[in-house]
């Protein structure tokens, strides 16, 4: 106990949890890539709809999400402001306009994706929704945008995207950090040396959350000591 007496005294460290999806939209874009060098992501250029996608001579546009934490969450909704700037020229197609959206693990491999497309004609701006589950196993991912039918003239511009995450699998016990079903002394120990050691491997991220303010530091592990100490 002497070691958590000390750490108690520390600056507090926080990681980020599974509730904390990455957001898109002109203030919030931190971390995301869009892989196209002549239109840098700004806020201005995100307003304009100028983020556009799709495929042409074997490019691929992408927009691509930071990496994130999807622990304990069960799948993805997204909603989508599609912006496409050309809807009045003759050869539009909307259903080339359709956008993709993919799920890849950390070294970029698919996992799964979803597409969804535009079905309002005369209209430049449309809200797309997609539903995104996420596999078992799978604690670490990044989510891409592609347009894989759309032209230069069907291309469509991402303005928006709002993500949240939908939870409905096994009840979580709060502190139950290691994951073994039971929250006790262990668990202390084991969120104790994921803060000061950076690594989270085999933490449950959820769990370990028990004061709910969507980080772990070491404000949960106290919470944790009070919840072993009051259930005795």
């Amino acid at each position: 106990m002497n070691r958590v007496l000390i750490l108690l005294t520390t600056t507090l460290m926080a990681f980020s949890l599974a509730a904390q999806l990455p957001q898109f939209n002109s203030d919030e874009f931190d971390g995301w890539t869009y892989n196209n060098p002549n239109v840098p992501l700004t806020d201005s250029n995100i307003g304009s709809g100028k983020i556009v996608l799709y495929v042409s001579s074997g490019a691929v546009l992408t927009l691509t999400s930071p990496t994130f934490s999807c622990a304990g969450t069960d799948s993805i909704n997204a909603t989508v402001t599609w912006f496409t700037k050309y809807f009045y020229d003759s050869n539009f197609d909307l259903e080339k306009a359709s956008l993709t959206l993919a799920i890849d693990d950390m070294n970029g491999t698919p996992i799964d994706s979803v597409t969804s497309a535009p079905t309002t004609p005369g209209v430049s701006t449309h809200q797309l929704s997609f539903t995104l589950p996420i596999p078992a196993g799978l604690s670490m991912a990044r989510l891409r945008f592609v347009s894989w039918t759309g032209t230069v003239v069907s291309s469509g511009g991402i303005k928006q995207a709002v993500f949240t995450a939908v939870n409905g699998g096994p009840t979580v016990t709060p502190g139950d950090a290691n994951g073994d079903g039971a929250a006790d002394i262990a668990d202390i120990s084991f969120a104790i040396d994921c803060l000061l050691s950076g690594e989270m491997a085999g933490l449950d991220l959820v769990a370990a959350d028990v004061d709910h303010d969507g980080t772990l530091s070491i404000a949960d592990v106290t919470v944790l000591i009070d919840l072993l100490l009051t259930s005795k």
